[in-house]
């Protein structure tokens, strides 16, 4: 079974500090085309900040994004998945959290995040070698002994 470990090594990792304000955070997001920043505080994680938060916290509550800081609207209980799980479980605890993204940590120390939907691109590339590997069972002609 593949560690999720494995999934996130070689990934940039973008992040941001509780300080700046969420328009520039929505900024990095855009730039980068993520959906979430992971929010650190002297190399911890303290928070995450998500689409959802923009919605919900910032635009829904009429905020300005320029004056709110991230560590006003981040999410400070941040569900996290050991190094060590396989793809599947941490997808299992995604699908039952409800959330869509997760930082990935080895200890204390972060070593990424995953979307869902890299997990879902991951599970999708398994299940493809199965079937081709079933389909190369299947189809198998065995060589004519015959001389």
């Amino acid at each position: 079974m593949d560690k999720v470990k494995s999934l996130v090594s070689g990934k940039r990792l973008t992040y941001v500090t509780p300080e700046i304000s969420v328009y520039e955070a929505a900024t990095r997001m855009a730039d980068a085309k993520i959906g979430a920043l992971v929010v650190l505080s002297d190399g911890k994680l303290v928070g995450i900040f998500t689409e959802r938060d923009v919605l919900y916290r910032v635009v829904a509550k009429e905020k300005n994004p320029s004056t709110t800081k991230i560590s006003e609207v981040m999410t400070r209980d941040v569900a996290v998945c050991d190094a060590n799980e396989t793809y599947e479980a941490c997808l299992a605890q995604m699908r039952k959290l409800g959330c869509r993204h997760m930082p990935i940590v080895e200890g204390d120390q972060l070593l990424g995040v995953l979307s869902i939907r890299d997990l879902l691109r991951h599970h999708i590339s398994v299940k493809d070698a199965e079937i081709k590997m079933m389909n190369s069972l299947y189809l198998y002609q065995p060589p004519n002994m015959e001389h």
